[in-house]
C-alpha cells in the first residue's frame, strides 16, 4: 500500500474524532471566469460561472474545484461547499450549465467539462488567498468522470500554463471510461455497491490496473446507489432511466473519507 494511502487512513480516523471549532466563512460569492479553452483562444469575456465559498482570513488556503453531475448543481450545493470551506479550504463549485442555457446533459457527452475545470483552477490560482500548488478536483457522476480524466492525464491540453491539480476525488464515477488508464495523482473513488448507473466493478478493475494499487483509494459502500450523498433523492427516484437514492450512512462515511483524503494529499 502506498504511503499516501496509509496517511489517508490515519487522517480520516482523526477527522472522525476531531472536535475542533469550524472556522467562520465568508458569504458565498457568484464569480465568473473563462474556461481554459476560451482562455487559449484569447477570449476576454467570462463564459462560465461558479460559486465561491472561503474561510475567513488571508490564507494562503488549500482549495477545491467542485464539478457537478449531468443533472447540474445539486440542491445541497451550499451545504457541500460550506462543509468543505469549514474544513479550511476555498471551495469553488463550477456551474457548467447556466451560461450555456443547459438544464441537463445526461443523454450526451459533455466535452467542455474538462476545460471548465481547468478554467476554475486558473481562476483560483489568481486569488491571493489560495495556494495554487494545493488544489484538488472533486467530481460527482459526470463531474467525477472529469475528475478521473484529470487524474489520468499527465499534461492535459486544457491545462493553462504550468497549473496542475494535486489530487482528485470522484463520487460514483463512470470508471469504465478510463478502463486501464494510469492515474498519475492521488485519487479517491467513492461508489455504491448497488449503483446501476456507474458499476462499482468497473472502479475495482480500474484500481487493479494501477501498479500495486498505487495512487488510488477505492471505497465501496454496501447497498448504496447512485447519488448516495444527495438528500434530494431521500425516497429514491428513477430519472432518465437511472435509479438514484440517498443513503445517509454512506454519505456521512464518504464525508469523513473525503476530509481525510484532502488533508493527506493537499498537505505541504
Amino acid at each position: 500500500m502506498s504511503n499516501f494511502l496509509h496517511k489517508c487512513f490515519a487522517v480520516a480516523a482523526l477527522a472522525a474524532l476531531e472536535l475542533a471549532q469550524t472556522p467562520s466563512l465568508s458569504a458565498e460569492e457568484l464569480v465568473k471566469f473563462a474556461s481554459a479553452a476560451a482562455s487559449r483562444q484569447s477570449e476576454a469575456k467570462p463564459d462560465i460561472q461558479g460559486y465561491l465559498t472561503k474561510p475567513k482570513g488571508s490564507g494562503p488556503f488549500r482549495a477545491v474545484v467542485l464539478l457537478h453531475s449531468c443533472l447540474g448543481l445539486p440542491a445541497n450545493r451550499r451545504s457541500i461547499a460550506s462543509t468543505i470551506a469549514g474544513w479550511g479550504y476555498v471551495a469553488l463549485f463550477v456551474d457548467d450549465f447556466a451560461t450555456r442555457g443547459l438544464k441537463e446533459t445526461c443523454a450526451v457527452d459533455f466535452s467542455p467539462a474538462l476545460s471548465d475545470a481547468y478554467g476554475a483552477l486558473a481562476f483560483l490560482a489568481r486569488l491571493p488567498e489560495v495556494d495554487p500548488t494545493r488544489v484538488a478536483a472533486i467530481g460527482y457522476s459526470q463531474g467525477a468522470d472529469t475528475a478521473l480524466q484529470i487524474a489520468a492525464s499527465r499534461s492535459p491540453a486544457a491545462a493553462p500554463g504550468d497549473l496542475k491539480f494535486k489530487a482528485a476525488a470522484a463520487f460514483y464515477p463512470p470508471c469504465a471510461n478510463q478502463a486501464n488508464a494510469a492515474l498519475h495523482i492521488p485519487t479517491l473513488i467513492l461508489i455504491g455497491a448497488s449503483d446501476e448507473v456507474t458499476p462499482a466493478a468497473d472502479c475495482e478493475r480500474l484500481k487493479k490496473a494501477q501498479p500495486g494499487g498505487a495512487n488510488v483509494r477505492l471505497v465501496v459502500y454496501p447497498s448504496a446507489a447512485h447519488l448516495f450523498d444527495d438528500p434530494a433523492f431521500a425516497d429514491g427516484k428513477r430519472l432518465f432511466g437511472m435509479w438514484m437514492q440517498y443513503d445517509r450512512s454512506a454519505a456521512e462515511q464518504a464525508k469523513v473519507e473525503l476530509r481525510g483524503f484532502l488533508a493527506a494529499t493537499l498537505a505541504r
